[in-house]
């Protein structure tokens, strides 16, 4: 009798909560009329829009401007008769409904408990206010306000709590691997419920331009807010420029640009966002590329079998997760295997690829705007992996995920010998 091992091997993933909001830009807001609200100006997302209000009027594009969402969608679940337009506003693609995401940054810790928190100075806490031109450089601490009003302050790497307010206003505002944190002033204790806390506003040929740490608690975040906290964070006026290289996340305030004021981020978790004054004002969301990758299972025994007889089981799950975001995004997952092998692998103690079959039925799951084609779609659809096989493809565009569960059949040669054969189906994709 033979025990038949398929050993498969692949890189890890870390899986996402069930139904957490994957767009570039989550509006989070459960019920805000004009969640969504551009009256006019310009909002482009690279992927897709989630607006969750249920709101009768949960989104209005007003004046001659579209909001785009390139190689995504946008829905909610008030959509599509609840995203209004009016004056020659319009979507693209079109809103779509779609169930409401919950935050995906529920779980993230926040100051004072995550380690990227600054610990000092005690209260009370200090305020900088930089007035004149040329340079001043300030550290990570905790601050009741930070003003620039001429010159540049710079900031040095590390996390920037705020408990005041943070204002921008002709001068310029840099910093790199720098997280803004906008408490209240009850810092370290949070926010109360729906607290108009700190706030960050550049404004009048203001310049911030801001890159987010790569590395410890707050990876990736430029600006984060108290869950609690309603203040705004705001570009307004002609000449402004707001430039997070990081994701900005206020789950409870609003997101906004005015007066040709023009604000860019890799991605935007946050309760509203509005865009207004003139078709010059321009709110951009620019994830930056992600990557393409596969998850596949752990080593699986497949049965035993006397000569010429078959063994078979399905192996479990295997994903393929796109993250780069493409308007046009097409990949290819293969199959190979080895020979299975017992003993020194003679030729009485081998069973060749060629006794090898797959299949690797319908999509088990699927998410994004994609089309998805199995190698194999059943058992009569079987093919040897005497050389490489398709094993799945798909196509469309923006981030999405594919799933499926394939089925691998051994054949026993009716010279085999008694032993314990192992061999290795390896999944890839490109």
């Amino acid at each position: 009798m033979w025990t038949l091992i398929s050993v498969v091997a692949g890189p890890l993933q870390v899986a996402r909560a069930v139904g957490e909001c994957t767009a570039s830009l989550c509006v989070l807001s459960a019920s805000a009329a004009n969640a969504l609200y551009v009256h006019p100006g310009s909002l482009q997302v690279t992927g897709s829009i989630l607006v969750n209000s249920t709101n009768s009027q949960a989104a209005l594009v007003s004046g001659t401007t579209t909001v785009t969402a390139i190689g995504g969608t946008i829905g909610g679940p008030a959509a599509p008769a609840g995203f209004a337009t009016s004056g020659g506003g319009s979507y693209n693609p079109a809103p779509t409904n779609q169930s409401a995401g919950t935050d995906p940054y529920a779980a993230l810790a926040q100051c004072p408990a995550a380690a990227a928190c600054p610990t000092t100075p005690a209260t009370p806490y200090p305020s900088v206010n930089h007035i004149v031109s040329g340079t001043q450089t300030i550290n990570p601490g905790v601050y009741t306000n930070i003003t620039n009003l001429a010159g540049t302050l710079a900031l040095n790497p590390g996390t920037y709590v705020v408990t005041g307010g943070m204002t921008v206003s002709g001068g310029k505002l840099t910093g790199t691997g720098v997280t803004i944190y906008l408490a209240c002033p009850t810092y370290p204790t949070a926010c109360a419920a729906s607290t108009s806390g700190a706030f960050l506003t550049d404004q009048t040929g203001g310049k911030t331009t801001l890159s987010a740490p790569t590395t410890g608690a707050f990876t990736g975040f430029s600006v984060i807010a108290d869950r609690n906290n309603t203040a705004a964070v705001t570009v307004s006026g002609n000449g402004s420029w707001l430039t997070g290289g990081g994701t900005v996340y206020t789950a409870a305030g609003k997101l906004t640009a005015a007066s040709g004021g023009k604000a860019s981020f890799t991605r935007a978790v946050v309760g509203t966002v509005e865009t207004s004054g003139s078709n010059a004002t321009q709110l951009s969301i620019i994830p930056t590329t992600g990557t393409l990758s596969i998850t596949v299972p752990t080593t699986k025994a497949l049965g035993s079998a006397a000569p010429s007889g078959t063994v078979s089981a399905a192996l479990g799950t295997v994903t393929v997760t796109d993250q780069r975001g493409l308007a046009t995004s097409t990949w290819t997952a293969t199959v190979t295997a080895t020979n299975f092998t017992t003993g020194g692998a003679t030729t009485a103690e081998t069973v060749t690829a060629s006794n090898v079959s797959y299949w690797s039925g319908a999509a088990t799951n699927s998410t994004g705007t994609v089309t998805v084609s199995p190698g194999q779609a059943d058992a009569p659809a079987a093919q040897a992996l005497s050389s490489a096989r398709t094993a799945f493809s798909s196509t469309g565009n923006g981030n999405s995920s594919a799933a499926w569960n394939p089925t691998v059949v051994v054949t026993l040669p009716a010279a085999a010998v008694v032993g314990t054969y192992t061999g290795t189906v390896t999944h890839s994709v490109a």
